[in-house]
């Protein structure tokens, strides 16, 4: 296996060095002279990381960003971002690495990364950080002060105990950004409580489809019904794909409780309480039953949907009032352990390459961002410009709130901070999330998901389980087949193109075709390293 990943780099790297340095779009092979090297007590770094798509149309670089600005005056040190086009990251990130033309820096997910990070500190592509933790007195507490702290460090490091990588690092109890949205005033129309368990759902899409003329009571692409975790696989304990009972790994598709929660989706299916077009309908065209009385009930996150149907109705329809509903349970008092959740390690961290000159200025200038100060600037951007200190709270100015160029909330706040998504440092301060979310159902929601984490953190799989170099060709390939005939058998279960009488044969198929049980054991062997870190 060894000679075949070392067959493919040589194709690749022949490939990648036809290419002009300028075609890798950032790969950090135009370094200036002292690029990495300290002169005078500074230093000057290349950084390559993925663009916000926030605003990707209205800056070159993070060079452009006032934390980045400010924290150079601060240091004296400068850092050259590039970063590949929106959509290419995978791309030329792959094409950076087979040329070897490595910036200092690159933030990514290394968990990607082919045989995980391990590999790409045995391939030189990184290095490891252990003998610069000293240097990052801040990092160092992270990882070991504070209730956190285990979950930090086993998420941080590779399984032979390698740091790899500047991780993010989520704080707080909001992880929940999205889940089951409803018609809130439908339901105070029709005398309908919001609903909890499975039946009340039933009810009230019925009521919805009959009482409203929904064509699409529940309207959602596939993915959220067959693929991802939703809403509604959770009220039968269990997940889509692998989850924890305990520190036993366990394959969703297995269980009985799958079969239950398919009968339940193909009887909302077959009485019209879930779009007919699931299998096929794109988001832009949920969103367009959502806002236009089509549906009346969705899943989505608090901003990529229901901050965008709000706003989008607030002059349209006064009264439309979408709301975040509980995780559904099957019987009331039962808990939903399945929700969508951010990890308390994101899945972004920033690795020094072999490249940097100077590794140990490089650990100095980032473990400010784990600092009190490196917090706030990350969440909040730069005190006077961005926010305030109010009562001892951060409150942001007029320029994110209100932003007098026009720009949004979250376009203003990656214009100032790197809040919006995963950065090196401290993410997901509860201050940044209640300033955020503008609308009361957004507020509302965050706060009543926010219930359900700590059960959550029990039953998924944490970031930071890695697949080895010879694991992972064999795990990917195992994964892909396995994935796809769960998706296609679940599609066809819903819509009745095959009975659920046939479940049985459909398990043995995933035991004796696509070899589902080694598949399951690789993960389990996974998990077991990350325990033992």
């Amino acid at each position: 296996m060894m000679k075949k990943r070392k067959k493919l780099l040589a194709i690749v790297l022949a490939a990648a060095m036809t290419l002009s340095v300028s075609a890798l779009s950032g790969c950090g092979g135009d370094k200036t002279a002292n690029s990495g090297s300290a002169e005078g007590g500074a230093a000057n770094f290349t950084y390559w990381a993925p663009m916000l798509s926030t605003i990707a149309t209205r800056v070159n670089s993070f060079n452009d960003i006032s934390i980045y600005q400010q924290r150079e005056k601060d240091s004296g040190v400068h850092i050259d971002f590039t970063h590949p086009a929106l959509g290419q990251e995978k791309e030329k990130f792959n094409l950076m690495v087979a040329s070897r033309e490595l910036p200092d820096m690159i933030e990514y997910d290394w968990s990607t990364f082919s045989g995980g990070p391990q590999a790409a500190i045995d391939e030189g592509i990184i290095i490891p950080l252990n003998d610069y933790l000293d240097k990052a007195p801040n990092l160092k507490k992270a990882l070991t002060e504070g209730e956190l702290a285990e979950v930090y460090d086993k998420g941080s490091k590779t399984d032979s105990g390698e740091y790899y990588a500047f991780p993010a690092l989520n704080t707080g109890q909001y992880r929940t950004f999205g889940g089951p949205l409803i018609r809130r005033d439908w339901l105070e129309e029709l005398g309908l409580d919001m609903p909890e368990t499975i039946d009340d759902w039933t009810k009230v899409l019925t009521a919805f489809k009959e009482k409203k003329g929904a064509d699409a009571p529940l309207s959602l692409p596939y993915w959220y019904i067959i693929s991802d975790n939703n809403a509604f696989n959770g009220a039968f304990g269990i997940g889509k794909r692998l989850y924890l009972d305990g520190d036993t790994v366990k394959f969703g598709p297995l269980q009985d409780e799958m079969k239950e929660y398919l009968a339940v989706m193909r009887d909302w299916y077959q009485n019209g309480l879930l779009d007919k077009e699931f299998g096929s309908v794109k988001q832009t065209a949920v969103d367009a039953k959502i806002v236009q009385g089509n549906a009346g009930a969705t899943m989505g996150t608090l901003g990529g949907q229901l901050g965008m149907y709000l706003r989008q109705m607030e002059s349209e329809d006064p009264s439309y009032d979408l709301a975040c509903a509980p995780y559904p349970v099957r019987n009331k008092g039962d808990k939903n352990e399945f929700p969508t959740m951010e990890f308390d390690v994101a899945s972004r961290s920033l690795a020094i390459t072999t490249a940097c000159k100077d590794p140990e200025a490089a650990v100095k200038w980032m473990d400010f961002w784990y600092s009190d100060e490196g917090y706030d600037m990350l969440n909040f951007g730069v005190e006077g410009v961005s926010y305030n200190m109010v009562d001892g709270k951060h409150v942001y100015t007029d320029t994110i709130l209100h932003n007098p160029e026009g720009m949004s909330i979250a376009e203003a706040l990656s214009m100032n901070s790197r809040a919006t998504g995963p950065a090196p440092g401290f993410n997901q301060a509860p201050e940044y999330l209640e300033q955020y979310y503008e609308y009361p159902q957004q507020q509302e929601g965050f706060k009543m998901w926010a219930e359900g984490v700590e059960d959550a953190k029990l039953r998924l799989i944490p970031r930071g389980v890695y697949a080895t170099s010879e694991e992972s060709e064999e795990v990917s390939a195992l994964y892909t087949d396995i994935d796809t005939y769960c998706n296609e058998s679940f599609l066809k279960f819903i819509t009745g193109e095959d009975s659920l009488d046939n479940y049985d044969n459909f398990v043995n198929t995933l035991k004796t075709t696509f070899n589902v049980d080694r598949y399951i054991e690789i993960e389990q062997n996974m998990y077991n390293r990350y325990l033992e870190r």
